[in-house]
Order: structure tokens, then sequence, then C-alpha cells
């Protein structure tokens, strides 16, 4: 029982890590800290990566509105 949650939990955390780290290395931020984020706090952290991500483009005159 207790093996299935905690498999159950790798599952969703480790892709979650994973696609964070990705977003923020892609923008010049820290890898490491951003996947841990993205472990901790599952799927939540990719969304928080992107709005981040957003504002530091649109602060900086890349995005184009």
């Amino acid at each position: 029982m207790l093996v299935d949650i905690i498999c159950a939990l790798l599952f969703l955390c480790i892709p979650s890590a994973l696609i964070t780290a990705y977003i923020a290395h892609m923008n010049d931020r820290s890898l490491w800290r951003w996947m841990a984020f993205g472990f901790c706090v599952p799927y939540m952290a990719a969304v928080v990566a992107m709005v981040v991500t957003y504002f530091d483009q649109k602060r900086s005159g890349e995005l184009d509105e």
C-alpha cells in the first residue's frame, strides 16, 4: 500500500520537475532550484515558471504585443 502511494507520487513529481527545470533552464534560470521546486509542487511549478518567463520577457522588451 505504501509502496503504491510512493510510486504514484514519484510518477507525478518527476515529470513535473523535469518540465519545470527545462522551462527555467531555457530562460537562464537555475536548473536545480527550479527542479526542486517542480518536484515539491507538481505541475503548479511549471505554471509559475511560465508566468515568470512571460513577465521577464515582457520587461526586457522581447515580447511583441
